[in-house]
Parts: C-alpha cells; sequence; structure tokens
C-alpha cells in the first residue's frame, strides 16, 4: 500500500489545500494560553485578540506548499485539531471527497488569481485588508482594483460559504446562505 493510501482523507485534503496555513482563510489562529511562549519560541508572531486570547499570526513560515514542516514537530496544537468545514462535511458524508478536491481546487485556483493582483511581497494574509480599504473607497476605484475587489469578494464569500461556516465567515449574511445552500443540498 501506498504510504499517501495510509492517510485520513481529512489528511489528504488538508495536503491538497493548504489555505488555512497560508492566511487565505483566516489570519489567525487561536492557541491555547499554555502555548503561548512554546508558540513565540518556534518563530510564530502570537498576539492577543480584542477578546483577550493568545492567537498567532497566518500565514505561517513553516508551511511549504501546503505541507507543514513542522508536522513531526511540537507545534501549537491547533495545527493537528483543526478540521475546515470541508473536511467536517466529507466526514459527516453530506459532501463526496472528489467534490471536496474540487472546491479546494477552486479555492486555491481564485486565490492564485488574487496573488497575481496584490502588489509585489503583498502576502495572501493581508488581502483582506486591503479589500476593506478599497470596499470603503468605492465608487473611486481604479479598473485594476474594482477587479481585486471583485474577485476578493466572490472568495471570501465562497470561503465563507465552504471553509469557514457561519459562526466564523467574515462577510455579513453567511450564516443565512450557508444555511439555505447547505439545506438545498441535502434535499436534492
Amino acid at each position: 500500500m501506498a504510504e499517501t493510501d495510509e492517510l485520513s482523507i481529512a489528511s489528504k485534503l488538508c495536503l491538497a489545500c493548504g489555505l488555512c496555513c497560508d492566511g487565505t482563510v483566516f489570519g489567525f489562529a487561536l492557541i491555547e494560553e499554555s502555548e503561548v511562549e512554546d508558540t513565540a519560541a518556534i518563530g510564530l508572531q502570537t498576539f492577543r485578540t480584542t477578546n483577550d486570547e493568545p492567537a498567532f499570526r497566518l500565514g505561517c513560515h513553516y508551511l511549504d506548499g501546503t505541507a507543514c514542516t513542522r508536522y513531526q514537530s511540537w507545534r501549537p496544537s491547533v495545527c493537528g485539531d483543526y478540521y475546515c468545514q470541508v473536511q467536517k462535511r466529507v466526514r459527516k458524508h453530506e459532501l463526496a471527497e472528489e467534490k471536496a478536491f474540487s472546491m479546494i481546487a477552486r479555492a486555491r485556483q481564485m486565490t492564485d488569481e488574487i496573488k497575481a493582483l496584490l502588489p509585489p511581497g503583498v502576502p495572501i494574509s493581508q488581502a483582506r485588508r486591503l479589500f476593506k480599504d478599497l470596499a470603503a473607497k468605492q465608487p473611486d476605484l481604479a479598473p485594476d482594483e474594482a477587479t481585486f475587489l471583485v474577485k476578493m469578494f466572490v472568495l471570501e464569500r465562497f470561503l465563507d460559504s465552504e471553509f469557514r461556516g457561519a459562526k466564523r465567515a467574515h462577510l455579513r449574511g453567511a450564516e443565512k446562505r450557508q444555511a439555505s445552500q447547505h439545506g438545498a443540498a441535502s434535499q436534492s
């Protein structure tokens, strides 16, 4: 049996994706209070959220492509414990594996298109801030800014719907959209 055949479907999906760790899906990851010193010691930028929760900033510099280079070493527990909505839905048999991989490919393609529009040196993890700044600027957008804004909005909507879930959505109204989308999907 090939080594990859021994991986769980959740691990296979994660290795095909990497969008949580690179900062596309989330800008930070919450950690346990007891992990703050060790997290900082391995070079991850720790901080406290507005709710005073310990966290570290994403994109993680230990991500190589879509694989974690600290997989066999100590890393914050969230790194091994977190499951995105795609993984959860596959595990519950609400989403076929083939469809899950297709969704990941779509999200990665959208992300790559946005990266191509970003100024040199600006990581995808900072695209969300640029998105908010440009959205506030509207109607005075240059054509390239408008293109970025639309592509970023489409990506954010897709990530809210398929990867983050309603409780961690970034755009307003995601909870209602997600309930109606997934409710309709389970009825068909």
